[in-house]
């Protein structure tokens, strides 16, 4: 690759890149994407939830028959757990409601889709390649350097995820926030169709999405999440960083202390862990944005920029990725037409600031504070759960709900405290 030229380098083989070396290639542009990986996806690591309406609007309309989908997400659970105890809430739609939907994919599998998309346009994709530094002249970045190779481009799309080592490196973006960021573990667990479908009432490539909170956080601020597969059931933690560091709190102890519950081990009995992994995950919402994530020759995609939502609710981090590399593609196409301007990167930023990504950034962006709060983790699961125990008790004497309630919070939480709670949570989600 030594002196080589593209129209487009891409750093990164995540959702992010290649999506925008698809739509790039697709639109008739030379684009190199270099990943650090072994293959693709090999430096991923992802609960296993897709958002299908990117793919809908910009992908092939075959793309559901060809992407290595698992199942099609049709129930959300979220589950409180406490000691032998728990609270779940269901909600079961035939079909996800309105045009889209959502399903769960391994990402590997579905990044070398993607792949082969970029490569069946044109476009080349060098794995096990690792990008040492930008090449800058005049201020300008003009390609990049790798593995004693150079290679020079028109412009330079940065992907590389939140391990941003070469932003750092260049002085582009500061390190990733302590109290911002957290770390996620998961462990695939193979059960088999039949099982899965049989443990979780699932039927016709149906499958769940499942978060969880609770007591197997250890006070820590985090929470838990399952996935069906076809065959398997992905069973994960995210707890923050700053939690772990200032306590003996081990979140390899958390994911154990989850998949050990009562209420788990039931799902999982038989089950085969055949892979464990860890990532670093965002959680600052708006304020890990990139204030200008762009310049002369240059522009920052995906979770690299901060571009991953956490709704209370549910994970979006993929279709993220996917749009800003549709938009970064875009403005480098409409630049390149323009004769290559290096400081036309800032037509990126103008389309960022508009995206339905950013949008939704901005409509969450009063939640990481809200999330912060101890209480969600520490004091409500087991005000729940003790609540519901007072109300279904087969002791002689049935309790009214407000009865159990005062019961449960005696001693751990005001009522003035719950209402202001409550009103903050209003706000935020």
């Amino acid at each position: 690759m030594a002196e080589e030229r593209f129209d487009v380098v891409v750093v990164g083989g995540g959702p992010a890149g290649l999506s925008a070396a698809y739509f790039l290639s697709k639109a008739g542009f030379s684009v190199a994407v270099l990943e650090r990986g072994g293959r693709l996806g090999s430096k991923n690591m992802f609960g296993g939830r897709i958002y299908s309406h990117v793919f809908d609007k910009y992908f092939p309309s075959g793309w559901r028959n060809e992407a290595p989908v698992e199942r099609w997400v049709r129930r959300e659970r979220f589950s409180l757990l406490c000691k032998g105890q728990a609270v779940s809430m269901e909600y079961w739609a035939s079909r996800s409601p309105g045009k889209y939907d959502s399903f769960t994919a391994f990402l590997t599998r579905f990044l070398e889709w993607m792949g082969s998309l970029v490569e069946s346009e044109g476009g080349l994709i060098a794995t096990g390649v690792k990008v040492d530094k930008l090449k800058i002249s005049e201020g300008k970045v003009i390609g990049v350097e790798a593995g004693g190779d150079e290679l020079e481009a028109g412009y330079v799309l940065i992907a590389e995820g939140i391990n941003t080592i070469l932003l750092e490196q260049h002085g582009l973006r500061p390190r990733p926030r302590l109290e911002s960021t957290a770390i996620g573990v998961k462990e695939v667990i193979r059960l088999g169709e039949n099982t899965i479908n049989k443990r979780f009432n699932l039927s016709g490539g149906e499958g769940v999405a499942q978060l969880f909170l609770g007591d197997f956080l250890k006070n820590a601020r985090g929470g838990g999440f399952l996935y069906t597969m076809k065959d398997y059931v992905t069973l994960g933690v995210v707890v923050r960083l700053g939690d772990i560091g200032s306590s003996e709190i081990s979140v390899r102890d958390v994911a154990e202390d989850l998949r050990l519950h009562p209420f788990i081990k039931s799902m999982l009995e038989g089950g085969v862990m055949v892979e464990y992994s860890a990532h670093l995950v965002r959680e600052g919402g708006t304020r890990d944005l990139m204030d200008k994530p762009y310049g002369p020759g240059y522009m920052v995609l995906g979770d690299a920029a901060g571009y991953l939502l956490n709704t209370g609710f549910s994970i979006r981090g993929v279709d993220l990725a996917v749009e800003t590399g549709r938009l970064a593609a875009e403005a480098a196409a409409k630049c390149l037409e323009k004769g290559g301007e290096p400081t036309c990167t800032s037509l990126y930023g103008e389309m960022l600031r508009r995206s339905i990504a950013r949008r939704v950034l901005e409509k969450y962006k009063m939640l990481p504070e809200f999330m912060n709060n101890y209480r969600l983790y520490a004091i409500y699961p087991q005000l729940a759960c003790s609540t519901l125990a007072g109300i279904y008790t087969t002791d002689e004497e049935p309790l009214k709900l407000w009865e159990s309630l005062s019961r449960a919070r005696k001693g751990k939480i005001s009522l003035i405290s719950m209402l202001m709670d409550l009103l903050r949570g209003v706000r935020a989600l």
